[in-house]
């Protein structure tokens, strides 16, 4: 329960990754992929989308990829959308090494 853990309760503000941004706190912003359900209601496509935007205003390098007919844990279940999200995966950790080896 997170109310047990963040004691007191705003210190779950404190690690936010949004929050961190809106507030233009200095972070780490390494290489970022999302993958989001559209039919997400626990994760509402919209809080990613616009995470997305400030990872990218603040700097970061963010991949948003939204899956059409997927909810909140598609990714744990077998299905095509699942063989590509992992394709998806090891094409984006392929890149950034490539990059990070480049540089």
């Amino acid at each position: 329960n997170n109310k047990t853990y963040f004691k007191p309760w705003e210190t779950i503000f404190e690690g936010n990754p949004q929050q961190i941004l809106d507030r233009r706190e200095a972070a780490s912003l390494p290489p970022l992929l999302i993958m989001q359900g559209a039919l997400d209601d626990n994760v509402l496509p919209a809080v990613q989308e616009k995470f997305a935007a400030s990872y990218r205003a603040a700097g970061g390098d963010c991949e948003l990829h939204v899956f059409e007919g997927c909810e909140h844990e598609w990714v744990a279940k077998p299905g095509p959308q699942t063989d590509r999200a992992h394709e998806m995966v090891k094409a984006f950790i392929a890149r950034n090494l490539a990059r990070r080896r480049a540089s």
